[in-house]
Protein backbone atom coordinates (compact mmCIF):
# COMPACT_ATOMS: atom_id res chain seq x y z
CA UNK A 1 0.00 0.00 0.00
CA UNK A 2 0.84 3.38 -0.73
CA UNK A 3 0.93 5.43 2.52
CA UNK A 4 1.21 8.99 3.85
CA UNK A 5 1.16 10.88 6.66
CA UNK A 6 -0.27 14.77 7.06
CA UNK A 7 1.76 16.24 8.94
CA UNK A 8 4.84 16.46 11.26
CA UNK A 9 6.87 18.86 11.91
CA UNK A 10 10.19 17.22 12.23
CA UNK A 11 10.11 13.47 12.42
CA UNK A 12 13.49 12.95 13.41
CA UNK A 13 13.24 15.66 16.82
CA UNK A 14 9.61 16.08 16.89
CA UNK A 15 6.92 15.86 20.18
CA UNK A 16 4.22 13.59 20.19
CA UNK A 17 2.44 12.81 16.85
CA UNK A 18 5.90 13.41 15.36
CA UNK A 19 7.08 9.70 17.44
CA UNK A 20 4.09 7.95 16.84
CA UNK A 21 4.26 8.75 13.09
CA UNK A 22 8.02 7.75 13.31
CA UNK A 23 7.39 4.50 15.04
CA UNK A 24 4.47 3.33 12.87
CA UNK A 25 5.59 4.39 9.57
CA UNK A 26 9.24 2.80 9.86
CA UNK A 27 7.42 -0.81 10.93
CA UNK A 28 4.96 -0.60 7.64
CA UNK A 29 7.65 0.48 5.45
CA UNK A 30 10.09 -2.42 6.57
CA UNK A 31 7.03 -4.52 5.69
CA UNK A 32 6.91 -2.90 1.78
CA UNK A 33 4.86 -0.24 2.05
CA UNK A 34 5.39 3.16 0.69
CA UNK A 35 5.52 5.66 3.31
CA UNK A 36 5.50 9.57 2.88
CA UNK A 37 5.78 11.83 5.34
CA UNK A 38 4.08 15.56 4.85
CA UNK A 39 6.31 17.29 6.82
CA UNK A 40 6.53 20.91 8.02
CA UNK A 41 9.90 23.21 6.49
CA UNK A 42 11.00 25.64 9.33
CA UNK A 43 11.53 23.12 12.10
CA UNK A 44 15.26 22.23 11.42
CA UNK A 45 16.47 19.85 8.41
CA UNK A 46 15.18 16.34 7.87
CA UNK A 47 16.89 13.82 5.61
CA UNK A 48 14.96 12.86 2.38
CA UNK A 49 14.61 9.33 3.69
CA UNK A 50 14.32 8.49 7.33
CA UNK A 51 13.93 5.09 8.40
CA UNK A 52 12.61 4.01 4.23
CA UNK A 53 9.91 6.92 4.54
CA UNK A 54 10.13 9.43 1.63
CA UNK A 55 9.87 12.71 3.39
CA UNK A 56 7.91 15.70 1.60
CA UNK A 57 7.72 19.57 2.63
CA UNK A 58 4.85 21.37 2.35
CA UNK A 59 4.85 25.37 2.51
CA UNK A 60 2.86 26.89 5.79
CA UNK A 61 2.45 29.98 7.28
CA UNK A 62 5.26 29.93 10.29
CA UNK A 63 2.37 31.34 12.98
CA UNK A 64 2.12 28.89 15.71
CA UNK A 65 -1.27 29.20 15.72
CA UNK A 66 -1.73 28.65 11.86
CA UNK A 67 1.14 26.13 10.64
CA UNK A 68 -0.75 23.07 11.10
CA UNK A 69 -3.95 24.20 9.42
CA UNK A 70 -1.90 25.36 6.63
CA UNK A 71 0.06 23.00 6.47
CA UNK A 72 -2.81 20.35 6.27
CA UNK A 73 -4.31 22.24 3.92
CA UNK A 74 -1.15 22.16 1.01
CA UNK A 75 -0.75 18.43 2.39
CA UNK A 76 -4.38 17.73 0.89
CA UNK A 77 -4.11 19.77 -1.77
CA UNK A 78 -0.84 18.23 -3.51
CA UNK A 79 -2.26 14.54 -2.53
CA UNK A 80 -5.10 15.31 -4.04
CA UNK A 81 -2.76 16.34 -7.36
CA UNK A 82 -1.03 13.74 -7.11
CA UNK A 83 -3.63 10.95 -6.15
CA UNK A 84 -2.38 8.29 -7.93
CA UNK A 85 0.66 8.34 -6.11
CA UNK A 86 -1.51 7.15 -2.70
CA UNK A 87 -4.08 5.06 -1.63
CA UNK A 88 -4.46 6.01 1.86
CA UNK A 89 -4.32 9.56 3.56
CA UNK A 90 -3.57 9.41 7.26
CA UNK A 91 -4.22 13.02 9.17
CA UNK A 92 -3.07 13.84 12.43
CA UNK A 93 -5.71 15.94 14.50
CA UNK A 94 -8.48 18.30 13.44
CA UNK A 95 -6.19 20.71 12.25
CA UNK A 96 -4.87 18.91 9.23
CA UNK A 97 -7.89 16.25 9.30
CA UNK A 98 -10.93 19.42 7.96
CA UNK A 99 -9.28 19.14 4.52
CA UNK A 100 -9.54 15.38 4.33
CA UNK A 101 -12.62 15.46 2.13
CA UNK A 102 -10.37 17.40 -0.88
CA UNK A 103 -8.44 13.84 -1.53
CA UNK A 104 -11.34 11.82 -0.77
CA UNK A 105 -13.25 13.92 -4.25
CA UNK A 106 -9.92 12.34 -5.90
CA UNK A 107 -11.13 8.39 -4.59
CA UNK A 108 -8.37 8.09 -1.95
CA UNK A 109 -9.56 6.78 1.35
CA UNK A 110 -8.51 8.62 4.43
CA UNK A 111 -8.11 8.26 8.66
CA UNK A 112 -8.23 10.75 10.76
CA UNK A 113 -6.08 9.93 14.10
CA UNK A 114 -7.33 11.76 17.31
CA UNK A 115 -4.28 12.52 19.75
CA UNK A 116 -6.66 14.25 22.24
CA UNK A 117 -9.49 16.55 22.87
CA UNK A 118 -8.02 19.56 21.28
CA UNK A 119 -10.37 22.78 22.57
CA UNK A 120 -9.69 20.92 26.14
CA UNK A 121 -5.82 22.18 26.10
CA UNK A 122 -5.45 25.13 27.98
CA UNK A 123 -3.23 27.11 25.59
CA UNK A 124 -6.22 28.49 23.29
CA UNK A 125 -8.08 31.92 23.89
CA UNK A 126 -12.12 31.75 23.17
CA UNK A 127 -11.46 32.42 19.61
CA UNK A 128 -8.84 29.69 19.20
CA UNK A 129 -11.84 27.11 20.90
CA UNK A 130 -14.11 28.23 18.63
CA UNK A 131 -12.07 27.66 16.10
CA UNK A 132 -10.98 24.37 16.71
CA UNK A 133 -14.59 23.57 17.64
CA UNK A 134 -15.47 23.89 14.17
CA UNK A 135 -12.61 22.00 12.66
CA UNK A 136 -13.21 19.20 15.05
CA UNK A 137 -16.80 19.10 13.55
CA UNK A 138 -15.25 19.36 10.12
CA UNK A 139 -13.31 17.00 10.28
CA UNK A 140 -15.52 14.20 11.78
CA UNK A 141 -17.59 14.75 8.91
CA UNK A 142 -14.62 14.17 6.36
CA UNK A 143 -13.26 10.84 6.26
CA UNK A 144 -13.38 6.95 5.73
CA UNK A 145 -12.54 5.62 9.04
CA UNK A 146 -11.72 7.06 12.78
CA UNK A 147 -9.08 6.62 15.54
CA UNK A 148 -8.04 7.49 18.63
CA UNK A 149 -5.36 6.83 21.20
CA UNK A 150 -7.51 6.40 24.11
CA UNK A 151 -10.55 5.00 25.13
CA UNK A 152 -11.53 7.81 27.22
CA UNK A 153 -11.54 9.61 23.88
CA UNK A 154 -13.12 6.92 21.50
CA UNK A 155 -15.74 6.93 24.30
CA UNK A 156 -15.91 10.82 24.20
CA UNK A 157 -16.79 10.87 20.45
CA UNK A 158 -18.96 8.01 20.46
CA UNK A 159 -21.08 10.05 23.36
CA UNK A 160 -21.21 13.23 22.42
CA UNK A 161 -20.59 13.23 18.40
CA UNK A 162 -21.73 9.52 17.43
CA UNK A 163 -18.57 8.42 15.74
CA UNK A 164 -17.26 5.18 16.54
CA UNK A 165 -13.41 5.44 16.48
CA UNK A 166 -11.37 2.33 16.86
CA UNK A 167 -9.05 2.34 19.44
CA UNK A 168 -5.65 2.18 18.56
CA UNK A 169 -3.40 3.36 21.61
CA UNK A 170 -0.28 5.36 21.64
CA UNK A 171 3.00 2.86 22.35
CA UNK A 172 6.26 2.75 23.59
CA UNK A 173 9.49 0.10 23.83
CA UNK A 174 10.60 -1.67 26.66
CA UNK A 175 14.35 -0.43 26.99
CA UNK A 176 17.31 -1.78 28.52
CA UNK A 177 18.48 0.70 31.19
CA UNK A 178 21.99 2.24 29.74
CA UNK A 179 24.79 2.82 31.18
CA UNK A 180 25.57 6.65 32.76
CA UNK A 181 28.03 8.63 31.09
CA UNK A 182 26.41 11.65 29.75
CA UNK A 183 24.49 12.22 32.66
CA UNK A 184 27.40 12.37 35.39
CA UNK A 185 28.99 15.11 33.24
CA UNK A 186 25.32 16.74 34.05
CA UNK A 187 26.08 16.16 37.45
CA UNK A 188 23.32 13.66 38.18
CA UNK A 189 24.01 10.87 40.26
CA UNK A 190 21.80 7.13 39.63
CA UNK A 191 18.89 7.29 41.62
CA UNK A 192 19.23 10.72 42.49
CA UNK A 193 17.15 12.62 40.34
CA UNK A 194 13.26 13.20 39.41
CA UNK A 195 12.27 13.34 36.19
CA UNK A 196 10.47 15.35 33.74
CA UNK A 197 10.45 14.74 30.13
CA UNK A 198 7.75 16.22 27.40
CA UNK A 199 7.31 20.15 25.84
CA UNK A 200 7.25 22.82 28.08
CA UNK A 201 3.84 24.14 27.75
CA UNK A 202 1.24 24.90 30.15
CA UNK A 203 -0.99 22.11 29.77
CA UNK A 204 1.83 19.84 30.71
CA UNK A 205 1.70 20.77 34.42
CA UNK A 206 5.73 21.73 34.82
CA UNK A 207 4.87 24.79 36.91
CA UNK A 208 3.22 22.50 39.61
CA UNK A 209 6.07 19.99 39.65
CA UNK A 210 8.46 22.76 40.27
CA UNK A 211 6.90 24.18 42.71
CA UNK A 212 5.72 20.93 44.91
CA UNK A 213 9.86 19.88 44.56
CA UNK A 214 10.68 23.19 45.89
CA UNK A 215 9.02 22.39 48.99
CA UNK A 216 10.82 18.95 49.35
CA UNK A 217 13.73 18.66 51.97
CA UNK A 218 16.18 16.73 49.61
CA UNK A 219 18.79 16.54 48.00
CA UNK A 220 17.73 14.92 44.45
CA UNK A 221 17.65 17.11 41.90
CA UNK A 222 14.49 17.73 39.47
CA UNK A 223 15.06 17.63 35.66
CA UNK A 224 12.96 19.64 33.46
CA UNK A 225 13.98 18.65 30.06
CA UNK A 226 12.01 20.22 26.92
CA UNK A 227 11.19 22.91 25.18
CA UNK A 228 8.57 24.16 22.86
CA UNK A 229 8.43 26.86 19.68
CA UNK A 230 6.79 29.82 20.37
CA UNK A 231 5.95 29.09 23.95
CA UNK A 232 8.92 31.70 25.57
CA UNK A 233 6.49 33.29 27.79
CA UNK A 234 5.82 29.86 29.66
CA UNK A 235 9.53 28.94 29.43
CA UNK A 236 10.22 31.85 31.47
CA UNK A 237 7.66 31.69 33.87
CA UNK A 238 9.05 27.76 34.45
CA UNK A 239 12.94 29.48 35.17
CA UNK A 240 11.28 32.05 37.24
CA UNK A 241 9.78 29.81 39.31
CA UNK A 242 12.51 27.47 39.94
CA UNK A 243 15.50 30.86 40.87
CA UNK A 244 17.09 30.12 43.15
CA UNK A 245 17.18 26.29 43.60
CA UNK A 246 20.39 25.05 42.31
CA UNK A 247 18.87 21.51 42.14
CA UNK A 248 16.06 22.09 39.49
CA UNK A 249 18.20 21.84 35.68
CA UNK A 250 16.66 22.69 32.82
CA UNK A 251 18.50 20.79 29.72
CA UNK A 252 16.29 21.92 27.40
CA UNK A 253 15.22 19.45 24.39
CA UNK A 254 17.02 15.94 24.64
CA UNK A 255 16.98 13.26 22.51
CA UNK A 256 19.21 9.81 21.34
CA UNK A 257 21.31 8.31 24.04
CA UNK A 258 21.07 11.24 26.75
CA UNK A 259 17.45 10.69 27.45
CA UNK A 260 17.63 7.27 27.53
CA UNK A 261 20.46 7.50 30.34
CA UNK A 262 17.72 9.89 32.05
CA UNK A 263 15.24 7.52 31.35
CA UNK A 264 17.44 4.44 32.88
CA UNK A 265 18.20 6.32 36.36
CA UNK A 266 15.58 7.96 37.07
CA UNK A 267 14.01 7.43 40.50
CA UNK A 268 10.94 8.67 39.47
CA UNK A 269 9.05 10.16 36.42
CA UNK A 270 6.56 12.55 37.09
CA UNK A 271 3.43 13.44 34.71
CA UNK A 272 1.51 16.29 36.33
CA UNK A 273 -0.24 17.15 33.01
CA UNK A 274 -3.99 19.06 33.32
CA UNK A 275 -4.51 17.71 29.66
CA UNK A 276 -3.47 14.41 27.40
CA UNK A 277 -3.71 12.10 24.60
CA UNK A 278 -2.23 9.08 25.79
CA UNK A 279 1.22 10.22 26.85
CA UNK A 280 4.38 9.07 25.06
CA UNK A 281 6.77 10.08 27.60
CA UNK A 282 4.90 8.38 30.62
CA UNK A 283 4.95 4.99 28.77
CA UNK A 284 8.57 5.66 27.95
CA UNK A 285 8.92 5.75 31.15
CA UNK A 286 7.22 3.04 32.41
CA UNK A 287 9.13 0.70 29.40
CA UNK A 288 12.33 1.50 31.26
CA UNK A 289 10.66 0.14 34.35
CA UNK A 290 10.77 3.65 36.48
CA UNK A 291 8.06 4.17 39.00
CA UNK A 292 5.62 7.06 37.85
CA UNK A 293 3.95 9.26 39.37
CA UNK A 294 1.12 10.74 37.53
CA UNK A 295 -2.07 13.34 37.61
CA UNK A 296 -4.93 11.37 38.14
CA UNK A 297 -6.69 12.83 34.65
CA UNK A 298 -8.28 10.03 32.94
CA UNK A 299 -5.76 9.14 30.39
CA UNK A 300 -3.00 9.16 32.52
CA UNK A 301 -5.18 6.38 34.85
CA UNK A 302 -5.47 4.64 31.32
CA UNK A 303 -2.05 4.58 30.81
CA UNK A 304 -0.10 3.42 33.90
CA UNK A 305 -3.66 1.11 35.20
CA UNK A 306 -2.48 -0.25 38.46
CA UNK A 307 1.43 -0.20 38.10
CA UNK A 308 2.26 3.43 39.00
CA UNK A 309 0.81 6.54 41.41
CA UNK A 310 -1.28 8.95 40.96
CA UNK A 311 -2.14 12.41 42.60
CA UNK A 312 -4.84 14.80 42.44
CA UNK A 313 -4.15 17.37 39.26
CA UNK A 314 -3.45 20.88 39.81
CA UNK A 315 -2.55 19.71 43.68
CA UNK A 316 0.78 20.61 44.39
CA UNK A 317 0.64 20.11 48.28
CA UNK A 318 -0.96 16.42 47.75
CA UNK A 319 1.80 16.49 44.22
CA UNK A 320 4.56 17.29 46.75
CA UNK A 321 3.01 14.65 49.56
CA UNK A 322 3.33 11.56 47.11
CA UNK A 323 6.85 12.79 46.20
CA UNK A 324 7.91 12.66 49.67
CA UNK A 325 6.34 9.13 50.58
CA UNK A 326 8.03 7.66 47.70
CA UNK A 327 11.46 9.20 47.88
CA UNK A 328 11.48 7.74 51.51
CA UNK A 329 10.23 4.15 50.02
CA UNK A 330 11.95 3.16 47.11
CA UNK A 331 10.96 -0.64 47.55
CA UNK A 332 7.17 -0.21 46.19
CA UNK A 333 8.85 2.15 43.82
CA UNK A 334 10.49 -0.33 42.35
CA UNK A 335 7.17 -2.68 42.30
CA UNK A 336 5.53 -0.54 40.72
CA UNK A 337 8.58 -0.01 38.36
CA UNK A 338 8.85 -3.34 37.54
CA UNK A 339 4.71 -3.57 36.90
CA UNK A 340 4.89 -0.53 34.48
CA UNK A 341 7.38 -2.48 32.22
CA UNK A 342 5.15 -5.44 32.04
CA UNK A 343 2.28 -2.86 30.83
CA UNK A 344 3.73 -1.62 28.02
CA UNK A 345 5.15 -4.97 27.07
CA UNK A 346 1.92 -6.16 27.06
CA UNK A 347 -0.80 -3.21 26.01
CA UNK A 348 1.49 -0.93 23.94
CA UNK A 349 3.99 -2.70 22.04
CA UNK A 350 4.92 -0.38 18.75
CA UNK A 351 4.80 -3.69 16.82
CA UNK A 352 1.39 -4.18 17.52
CA UNK A 353 0.24 -0.76 17.03
CA UNK A 354 1.64 -0.61 13.73
CA UNK A 355 -0.09 -3.64 12.97
CA UNK A 356 -3.14 -2.46 13.77
CA UNK A 357 -3.40 0.03 11.39
CA UNK A 358 -1.72 -2.09 8.75
CA UNK A 359 -5.07 -4.07 9.02
CA UNK A 360 -7.27 -0.83 9.19
CA UNK A 361 -5.92 0.22 5.83
CA UNK A 362 -6.28 -2.85 4.37
CA UNK A 363 -9.79 -2.82 5.14
CA UNK A 364 -10.59 0.33 3.12
CA UNK A 365 -8.37 -0.42 -0.08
Amino acid sequence: MRIAYLVVKNIQRGGGIEKYTLEVGKRLAAKGHEITVFSMPHYGHVDYMVDGMRIVKVPCLKHAAAEKLSAGAMGALLSAMNFKNYDILHFHSVAAGAFGLLPRLRGLKTVLQMHGIEWQRTRWSASGLAVLKALEAISLKSHNAYTAVSKIQCDFYQRYHGIAMQYIPTGADVMPAQAPREILSMGLMPGKYILFASRLVREKGAHYLIKAFRELKTDNKLIIAGDAAGEETYKTELKQAAFGDDRILFPGYVEGKKLAELFSHAAIYVQPSEVEGLSIALLEAMGYGICCLASDIPENKEAIGDTGFTFRSKDIGDLKAKLEFLLLNPEPCAVMGALGRARVREYYSWDGIAAEFEGLYRSLV
